[in-house]
């Protein structure tokens, strides 16, 4: 499998870093739910200090994914989606992507104000971006929940376009991102019975 992208299917790097990043974000919503129901000790301060490490990891996949996408063709779109449909998937897409940025930046900000380090996996610590203060760390306390909010928002979106062309449309929108995926013929029974389809018959 080619590490990147062509205008067929996702590289060996985007699928990678996709399924990575979706077992991290799962991760850091499980530890969010559970920490924040438990009283002070050392095993929530623990899970606070395991969240914030996957957070940073996050934020360094993100800006990746962004770099990666700006640098790889993106595949071209299956079947014969409403222009409409192929936009609003662009926009979800490009705001999971700023999302991925955002949400774990505004929990790094958030530490810094309330004065706590973030360390990463004990590895190294990141620097304070902002002076403590107990007003901005409040707010950004809001802009953080506010952000995993938008967040399950647009991954069931996400998941949601997925599963419909999978179940629905039968397209390969789905397979393509899926591990092991050569590529192949990706159109539904329709699309490739016009000659133009490129992807061959069934």
């Amino acid at each position: 499998m080619a590490l990147g992208n062509t205008t067929e299917t996702y590289g060996s790097a985007t699928r990678g870093v996709h399924w990575l990043t979706v077992a991290l974000i799962a991760a850091g919503f499980g530890l969010a739910w559970t920490m924040t129901d438990m009283a002070n000790s050392p095993d929530k301060f623990r899970l606070y200090g395991l969240h914030k490490s996957i957070g940073a990891t996050v934020l360094a996949l993100g800006l990746f994914r962004i770099l990666w996408t700006v640098v790889q063709p993106s595949p071209r779109a299956l079947g014969n989606s409403p222009r409409w449909q192929e936009i609003a998937a662009k926009a979800v897409h490009g705001l999971l992507l700023l999302w991925l940025v955002a949400m774990p930046l505004s929990g790094w900000l958030m530490s810094a104000a309330g004065g706590h380090p973030v360390s990463v996996f004990g590895l190294f610590t990141l620097p304070s971006l902002i002076g403590q203060d107990r007003e901005t760390a409040h707010f950004l306390r809001e802009t953080h929940e506010t952000l995993a909010s938008l967040g399950l928002f647009l991954i069931a979106a996400h998941v949601g376009a997925a599963l419909w062309h999978h179940v629905v449309v039968k397209d390969g929108t789905l397979r393509r991102m899926l591990p092991g995926f050569a590529g192949g013929c990706d159109c539904t029974e329709a699309a490739c019975a016009d000659e133009d389809c490129g992807c061959g018959k069934h």
